[in-house]
């Protein structure tokens, strides 16, 4: 900032998310910082008000230079969640504090503050670049892209782009490429679609778990130990078929065996 600016209440000037929000194109070229970001996330402006303050000082009586003077973190943390015409999405997935972005497959994939990071300040620099010659970009350029703004921006992501458990879970419509719901919703399909009520059949554990290895073999998806299968798929065979696991079941004459009594596991599924 030039040393001679002196900061006037009437020269700092923020976005209003009525002012002209509606009135720009993204083709159409921005005057300001505060307009070039709310032409790109207008609903980020909405939610969480002005890019930045900026100073708006005459220096001749047909110039005015503008300078962004201070930075909104919340309206850049909500940036980093994407635009959603474009369908860009970032997450902070609280459960297991990491961060996730949808693909071009619609899959969510793990990804790195580091990286998102880069994506804040590639955003700040491209604004700088497009910018007219009176806005200053001394802070665009420099301050606002320093590791320091960059991290409290990120930081300020884990809460306001924040997920819960259900966002992944087994009845979410959102998939990423592994996760224990994954497990979950194909054992799902595994009761749905394999498991049938039969009178006069037995289920054995260990025969039911041999299949559903099978499946996660073929869905190319990480093993999964027997007593995590029993967390999850006797209380889904219990909730459908309202038949519980027992210990006491009769096979060819072994006593003691674990299954289900009047079920019967039928061909696997596609």
């Amino acid at each position: 900032m030039d040393a001679q600016i002196t900061l006037n209440s009437a020269d700092l000037k923020i976005y209003s998310p009525n002012q002209n929000i509606f009135k720009f194109a993204v083709s159409e070229n921005p005057t300001t910082p505060n307009e070039w970001f709310a032409q790109r996330y207008p609903d980020q402006i909405k939610k969480f008000g002005s890019p930045f303050i900026e100073l708006h000082q005459a220096i001749d009586p047909l110039t005015v230079q503008i300078l962004p003077v201070s930075i909104n973190l919340d309206l850049f943390a909500g940036v980093l969640g994407g635009r959603r015409e474009l369908g860009h999405h970032v997450i902070y997935y609280q459960a297991e504090m990491d961060w996730y972005f949808r693909d071009s497959d619609e899959i969510y994939k793990t990804t790195s503050a580091e990286k998102l990071a880069n994506l804040y300040r590639a955003l700040m620099i491209q604004c700088a670049q497009d910018m007219p010659g009176n806005v200053h970009k001394l802070n665009l350029f420099h301050e606002f892209r320093s590791d320091k703004t960059s991290r409290a921006v990120v930081q300020r992501a884990k809460s306001i782009l924040q997920a819960d458990q259900s966002f992944f879970s087994a009845t979410s419509p959102n998939q990423r490429i592994r996760g224990i719901e994954l497990h979950e919703k194909l054992a799902r399909k595994f009761v749905d679609e394999l498991l049938n009520c039969e009178p006069g059949h037995i289920l054995m554990l260990q025969d039911a778990y041999t299949a559903f290895c099978n499946l996660l073999k073929q869905k190319e998806l990480e093993p999964l130990k027997r007593s995590d299968f029993k967390s999850i798929v006797v209380p889904l065979i219990r909730d459908q078929f309202s038949v519980a696991l027992r210990n006491d079941l009769v096979v060819d004459g072994r006593q003691g065996v674990r299954g289900w009594k009047n079920m019967r596991l039928q061909t696997q599924p596609n």
